[in-house]
């Protein structure tokens, strides 16, 4: 190892190979998914983004749960994504329970505002460790700020989840 391999960053990962289906929205990042109201974080938790679901990281990655452009990304919030999918989901994930505390540190942030992402691709990276030592709850929440468009927002399945896999069933 050369001195300034200590400096290199990871790679940016690989995305995944998903095809979403209509009303489904994926896992952004793998772990054990919960029902958002059971979250620790107060705003989420009492659904006053939407309903939606919190996933405890087993991983530290975080993909795009649908296709659509990015409303939110990057500084001053790169705890938290915004996207609005193809078909009009409104998706906000948000990394950690007030980890806007950490102003970036811990996080690496792959795309840009007003882009465009498909389904399984990467969004960023983050420290749980980091997020944890700074006192905070490194749950990876994800809320349908849309949900009054839709009769129903609910958790595909609770347990362990994979990235990619379904995590939210959206019907109209």
């Amino acid at each position: 190892m050369g001195f300034f391999d200590r400096f290199k960053r990871p790679a940016k990962p690989e995305a995944l190979g998903v095809t979403p289906s209509e009303g489904v929205v994926l896992a952004p990042v793998s772990g054990e998914e919960i029902r958002l109201e059971d979250s620790s974080d107060p705003v989420f938790s009492c659904l006053a983004l939407g309903k939606g679901c919190a996933i405890k990281p087993g991983a530290s990655v975080v993909y795009a749960p649908v296709s659509g452009t990015l409303t939110a990304a990057g500084a001053p919030n790169f705890h938290a994504i915004g996207i609005t999918s193809d078909d009009g989901v409104e998706v906000l994930i948000h990394v950690g329970v007030d980890t806007v505390e950490m102003h970036g540190e811990g996080f690496e942030v792959f795309v840009e505002k007003d882009a465009h992402v498909r389904a399984g691709e990467p969004l960023l990276r983050f420290s749980a460790e980091k997020i944890r030592a700074a006192g905070h709850d490194d749950a990876v929440l994800m809320a349908i700020t849309n949900t009054d468009d839709y009769s129903s927002v609910e958790p595909a399945e609770l347990g362990e989840v994979s990235a990619g896999s379904p995590a939210l069933i959206v019907r109209r």
